[in-house]
């Protein structure tokens, strides 16, 4: 296995160099300290590289316009984001340009260790509270807006229909209805049809 490390803090580039090469078995690291270097090693070796960790702040660039580069010049080239802070934003970014993982600086040695193993394997790692943020960022997201569906329902209860009579005049379910009726609670903020209806005289 062939690493790449690009960090500009010599002691955490060589500090991380040297834990993996005590851990592991058959690997070769080599190492860059800004976007430069970085390119033309992965220009001489793409060919036997497995894995680049690549820091994000380096003197002559983000790590992330790299990472979209790649997609472009070597796309089976898999590439891990460091950071020093925990950010979900960056992370998110990151994922998003095309990289395979996610790691703190402040990652312990082992948990390092199996995050690099999981990542030469195939998979995909990023640290479970971050993880944990984006699923919650999803649901965030998702409940920003109605469906079509859910807003021909909306204006059904504002009416005053019953589940019933809007499953009959929608053609679907009233458990379908039910479910949209939840959704549209949380998203007005209310808890009840009564206040949605009381909403829409206000208005």
């Amino acid at each position: 296995m062939h690493i790449l490390i690009v960090d500009d803090h010599d002691l955490f580039r060589q500090g991380v160099a040297r834990s993996l090469l005590d851990r592991m078995g058959d690997l070769t690291v080599s190492e860059a300290d800004c976007l430069k270097a970085a390119v033309r090693v992965i220009h001489e070796e793409h060919r036997g590289l497995d894995l680049v960790l690549l820091d994000h702040s380096l003197p002559d660039g983000e790590g992330l316009s790299l990472v979209k580069k790649l997609q472009t010049t070597h796309p089976l080239l898999p590439v891990a984001m460091l950071s020093a802070y925990e950010d979900y934003v960056l992370m998110r970014a990151a994922m998003d340009a095309g990289a395979v993982g996610f790691i703190p600086k402040s990652t312990p040695p082992t948990v390092l260790l199996g995050a690099v193993q999981l990542l030469l394997s195939g998979g995909v790692y990023i640290p479970p509270n971050l993880y944990q943020m984006s699923l919650q960022a999803e649901t965030a997201t998702a409940s920003l807006t109605l469906t079509g569906r859910q807003e021909e329902v909306l204006q059904l209860l504002r009416c005053g229909h019953s589940n019933k009579e809007i499953a009959w005049r929608l053609n679907i379910a009233e458990a379908t209805v039910k479910a949209h009726v939840t959704a549209i609670l949380k998203y007005c903020g209310v808890s009840s049809r009564q206040m949605l209806q009381k909403t829409k005289s206000q208005g």
